[in-house]
């Protein structure tokens, strides 16, 4: 193998893995807003948490992680040995390359949540999940619930 074809995988390897990791923003973050969610007029409710869970939040895959890992995988399994060895090569490392850039795409799809159950002044519960991340409260705690026209809504503190 040559040392521009070497670099040409590398490039590609580094090009997958940085849109693989495009899309691991945290997007349930109650303390981070779209664009499109600024300059807007939000509901806001107030209210007491009487429940809390750990839950796990889960993107659909894209599928970038399967086709990214299965064509980074073919590629270097492509330089595995000569002739039929290297289609061989090729098929093989495609196949496990796939696999784990599924299997690591599923796992860049997962946040940590929290699921809050507010009684709302108004005698209405509702529940809400959101990233547990940066999240700190307690049963009983007075809450703000602030509710976008999109019908999205967040937990913050009082």
């Amino acid at each position: 193998m040559t040392w521009s074809t070497l670099k040409r995988y590398q490039l590609v390897l580094v090009l997958i893995a940085l849109t693989v990791l495009a899309g691991c923003t945290n997007r349930y973050n109650p303390n981070v807003y779209s664009g499109d969610q600024a300059m807007q007029a939000d509901s806001i409710s107030y209210g007491t948490i009487t429940r809390m869970n750990a839950v796990t939040i889960k993107d659909d895959n894209t599928g970038v992680g399967l086709v990214g890992g299965g064509l980074a995988g073919g590629l270097v399994g492509s330089t595995i040995g000569g002739g039929s060895g290297r289609v061989l090569g090729a098929v093989g490392g495609a196949i496990v390359g796939a696999t784990a850039g599924a299997l690591a795409e599923d796992e860049f799809q997962k946040t940590d949540g929290i699921q809050i159950t507010v009684r709302l002044d108004s005698g209405r519960s509702v529940s809400i999940v959101q990233a547990a991340e940066g999240s700190n409260f307690s049963y009983g705690q007075r809450v703000r619930v602030i509710t976008s026209p999109n019908g999205k809504s967040r937990v913050l503190p009082y």
